[in-house]
C-alpha cells in the first residue's frame, strides 16, 4: 500500500519555503502519494504544473481570521480523517494554525505532524503546540533552534537524540554555460530584514560607483517600498546602478549573467537568514556569494573560498567586498566553482528530499 505526506504549504506571502517545496516535490518517489495544501496564487500556479500522478493539489483559504481557518480547519480535518496520512509536513506558521485547530476534531493528529519552521517569524507556539502535542520540528539550519527563547522549550531531547531534524533547502544543478558580464543580483522580496536599504547606502559609496545591482522581489510592503524609493532618490543613485525589479518566476536567465549574488540581510526585524534559498541558487549556478556574518550564511559561507563575508551593517565593507567581485571576473569564478562543488554535495535536491522523507518516517517510501 502506498503511504501518503500530506504538505500544509497555505500562507498569504511566497518566498523560500514555498520554492523549497516545489523543487522537492520533483524529487518525490513515484510509490508516495502527496497531497499539497496552499493559499498564494503564485505557488499555486507552480504547484499546479507539478500536480498530477502521486502529487494531488487543495486550495484552502489562508486562514487570517478565525472563522477562515476553522474553515480551513473543518475542509483539512475531513481529508485526514478520510486519507490518513502517514505523515503531515506543515510548512508555515499558516499552516501550523490550520492543523492546530483541526487538532480539536483529530485525536492525535500532533503525533502526525511535523512543523518546519524556516524562519524566525512564528508565534503563538506555545498554543500551537499544545494542540499539536507529540509534533516534531524540522528546521532548516541549527541557527534556528540555538535562538535563545524561540524553539528551546519544545525541541527537548526524545530518547538522547535531539528533538528536531535539520533538513537544509534544496537546490537543483542546472546544466550550461554561465557567464559573468551581469550585474550583482539581490533576489529577496521587499521586507525590512532583506538589507535593502544597506545594500542602497553601499551602491552610494564612491567604490561602488562602477557595480550594477538588480534587486528582484515581491513588493507587498508598499509602505517600505515607498522609503526605499524615496531613499533612492535622496541618495542620488541612478536606475542603471540600482534597479529594483518585480518578482519573476524563474530566476534562471538573471542567475546564468549575474556577477555575484548579495545577500545583506540583517539580523533584527524579523532576521537573520535562517538558510536562503538566494545563496544556494547562486551557487547552483557558480556564482559567489556577498552576504553579512550573521546567521545562517555566516555557518554556510567559507569567507575567501566560496563567497565575501562581510560584517553586519559595515556600509563600507559591503560596497568594498561588492567592488572587489565587480573589479575581478576571474575571483568571481574560483568563488562561484567552489560554491557550487558545495552545493552538490551537500544541498543536492535528490539528497536533500531522501533526508526529508527519512525524518517523516517515509523513508521505506524511497
Amino acid at each position: 500500500m502506498k503511504k501518503r505526506l500530506f504538505i500544509l504549504s497555505v500562507a498569504g506571502g511566497y518566498g523560500g519555503a514555498e520554492r523549497s517545496i516545489e523543487v522537492l516535490l520533483r524529487h518525490m518517489p513515484a510509490d508516495l502519494d502527496v497531497i499539497v495544501y496552499a493559499a498564494h496564487p503564485e505557488h499555486l500556479a507552480r504547484l499546479r504544473a507539478l500536480a498530477g500522478g502521486a502529487i494531488r493539489l487543495v486550495r484552502l483559504p489562508e486562514g487570517r481570521t478565525a472563522n477562515t481557518r476553522r474553515l480551513a480547519a473543518l475542509r483539512f480535518a475531513a481529508d485526514v480523517a478520510r486519507h490518513k496520512p502517514d505523515a503531515i509536513l506543515v510548512n508555515t506558521l499558516a499552516g501550523a494554525r490550520i492543523a492546530a485547530t483541526a487538532a480539536r476534531l483529530v485525536p492525535g493528529l500532533g503525533r502526525r505532524c511535523h512543523l518546519y519552521v524556516h524562519d524566525f517569524l512564528w508565534h503563538d507556539l506555545g498554543a500551537i503546540f499544545d494542540r499539536l502535542a507529540g509534533a516534531r520540528l524540522i528546521v532548516p539550519h541549527p541557527v534556528v533552534v540555538a535562538r535563545i527563547g524561540y524553539l528551546h522549550p519544545f525541541h527537548l531531547q526524545r530518547d538522547g537524540a535531539p528533538g528536531y531534524a535539520v533538513v537544509p533547502a534544496p537546490v537543483e544543478l542546472p546544466t550550461g554555460a554561465v557567464t559573468y558580464d551581469g550585474p550583482i543580483l539581490h533576489l529577496a522580496t521587499v521586507n525590512p530584514w532583506k538589507g535593502h536599504a544597506d545594500l542602497l547606502l553601499a551602491a552610494a559609496r564612491p567604490e561602488a560607483a562602477p557595480i550594477a545591482i538588480r534587486s528582484v522581489g515581491i513588493a507587498d510592503d508598499t509602505a517600505l517600498l515607498r522609503q526605499l524609493t524615496a531613499l533612492q532618490a535622496r541618495l542620488g543613485i541612478s536606475a542603471d546602478r540600482f534597479e529594483r525589479l518585480d518578482y519573476v518566476p524563474d530566476p534562471a536567465p538573471l542567475l546564468r549573467t549575474c556577477r555575484a549574488v548579495v545577500v545583506p540581510s540583517v539580523s533584527h526585524s524579523g532576521g537573520p537568514e535562517t538558510f536562503s534559498r538566494a545563496l544556494v541558487e547562486a551557487w547552483a549556478w557558480r556564482k559567489p556569494v556577498v552576504a553579512y556574518a550573521t546567521g545562517a550564511p555566516a555557518a554556510l559561507i567559507a569567507h575567501g573560498v566560496d563567497g565575501l563575508l562581510v560584517p553586519e551593517g559595515d556600509i563600507a565593507a559591503l560596497a568594498a567586498a561588492l567592488a572587489q567581485l565587480a573589479a575581478s571576473p576571474d575571483l568571481a569564478r574560483r568563488l562561484g566553482a567552489a560554491g557550487h562543488a558545495k552545493a552538490a554535495a551537500r544541498f543536492a535536491a535528490p539528497a536533500v528530499t531522501a533526508h526529508l522523507l527519512h525524518a517523516l518516517g517515509l523513508a521505506a517510501a524511497s
